[in-house]
């Protein structure tokens, strides 16, 4: 796409990093640009007019200049700011992998208005989530990362085996990283490193990739179904990307500092 000198985007930050004494360089994903790094030149000076508006996960308008080597944001009025994200220390590690999954998995100037309407999504139910460290929150970036993995070319397959291309049946079948997608009982062993996965974590998955974005509301399953869901993803993103999200590290350890607080059976 061939950008004005100058031009107005709204967009969602998914990253700054500080560059210079008082400089950041912005990431920011645009419903009409795709992913934009920019720099915002002073925004870590107390007086600036931009800096209040470019926090993590804000929803922002900005006007930017074309540079030689960076794109330099000149203007920027926050439209929302999800407060509550930030004030919390779940919420803001769970819109934290979120972002860093939508950094890693775009390429910058790539245009995808779905990817940033169902951030604004993700990010408006975290804000607004009555219990963000229990498990429907859990389910919601499941709901995520189905939905960003599926505008993107990457879904799993769920229906059908991926080595005999046959429908699954309702029995204990597997999901394969490196195949991309569910393996039947039958072809298992040519997937040496296919994961287990049930008839109920399937069919969540299923509901989860198609039906309205908040049928995660509804969805009632055991941890363990929860668990198959969050392994098999993790696998599949992680093969994607040849490598771990930071965030989903830092997850592991917030998870595991709760479990250790949790008085002991008996």
């Amino acid at each position: 796409m061939r950008l004005e000198r100058v031009y107005r985007t709204e967009g969602i930050v998914l990253r700054r990093q500080d560059f210079g004494e008082a400089d950041r360089i912005i990431t920011l994903y645009s419903p009409t640009h795709g992913k934009i790094r920019a720099i915002g030149k002073g925004v870590r000076r107390t007086k600036s007019r931009v800096g209040g508006h470019v926090e993590l996960f804000t929803h922002v308008n900005v006007l930017v200049a074309q540079g030689r080597n960076l794109d330099i944001i000149t203007q920027a009025e926050a439209r929302g700011t999800f407060a509550a994200i930030r004030d919390d220390l779940w919420r803001a590690t769970y819109a934290c992998y979120c972002a860093e999954l939508v950094d890693r998995l775009t390429e910058e100037r790539l245009e995808n208005r779905a990817i940033f309407d169902l951030l604004l999504l993700q990010l408006g139910y975290l804000n607004g989530a009555a219990e963000p460290g229990q498990r429907r929150a859990e389910l919601s970036v499941r709901t995520f990362e189905l939905r960003l993995l599926g505008v993107l070319g990457y879904a799993p397959e769920l229906f059908r085996c991926v080595e005999c291309g046959e429908p699954l049946k309702p029995e204990a079948n597997r999901i394969s990283a490196s195949g991309g997608g569910t393996v039947c009982a039958g072809c298992s062993p040519t997937h040496p490193g296919a994961r287990p996965l049930s008839v109920n974590a399937i069919k969540a998955m299923r509901l989860m990739s198609a039906e309205p974005y908040g049928v995660f509301q509804r969805l009632q399953l055991p941890a363990e179904t929860a668990a198959e869901i969050e392994g098999a993803l993790r696998a599949h993103i992680n093969f994607i990307l040849e490598r771990q999200l930071r965030t989903a590290e830092f997850l592991d350890r917030l998870k595991a500092s709760e479990r250790a607080l949790l008085p002991s059976a008996g």
